[in-house]
């Protein structure tokens, strides 16, 4: 009698013919999409629709001077009161500003009146910036030749006040 494997495998060529398959299939991907295409730049249309609408009424809360140009160095002459500026006037402290001469003279008046004032009246000095905006009126503390100066008199001598602004008045 013959002699026979009980537990033989049969040859399976069922692998071979799938891989075969799966590499002739990305083969022919890989050809015909990828290396026959002449061009090889992907070209967009261009888009002539509207991208985006804005709405005339955007809700919200509308926000205030929304027109106010920009400042104008060039100077207007001031009808209601002549102020001059003195020439030996270089750098000085802001005290207050307002768009009204009366509002800065109460202030003024305000804190040189005082019986414990430590502020004389001939120190200050009232300027006029012109722009489109409108006039805004400056008083100003003391003169200084440098900024450095006018800093560390803040520093030394105005410590209650919080932020102390120096104005280079010569871009008046």
């Amino acid at each position: 009698m013959n002699a026979r494997y009980l537990f033989k495998k049969k040859k399976s060529y069922r692998k071979i013919i799938i891989v075969l398959s799966c590499l002739i299939i990305v083969f022919f991907f890989l050809y015909f999409f990828l290396l026959s295409n002449e061009n090889k730049f992907i070209i967009i249309p261009e888009n002539t629709d509207v991208f985006y609408i804005v709405p005339e009424d955007r809700g919200g809360e509308k926000v205030a001077n929304i027109d106010k140009k920009s400042l104008n160095k060039t100077t207007k002459e001031i009808a209601e009161h002549e102020i001059e500026k003195p020439d030996d006037l270089l750098f000085s402290i802001q005290f207050f500003t307002d768009s009204q001469i009366i509002n800065v003279n109460q202030y003024l008046q305000k804190i040189t009146n005082s019986d414990e004032s430590i502020y004389s009246i001939d120190d200050f000095y009232i300027l006029a910036l012109t722009s489109e905006i409108g006039i805004e009126y400056f008083l100003l503390y003391k003169n200084f030749m440098t900024r450095l100066d006018a800093t560390n008199y803040c520093i030394k001598f105005l410590p209650k006040m919080n932020n102390c602004l120096v104005v280079d008045t010569t871009k008046f």
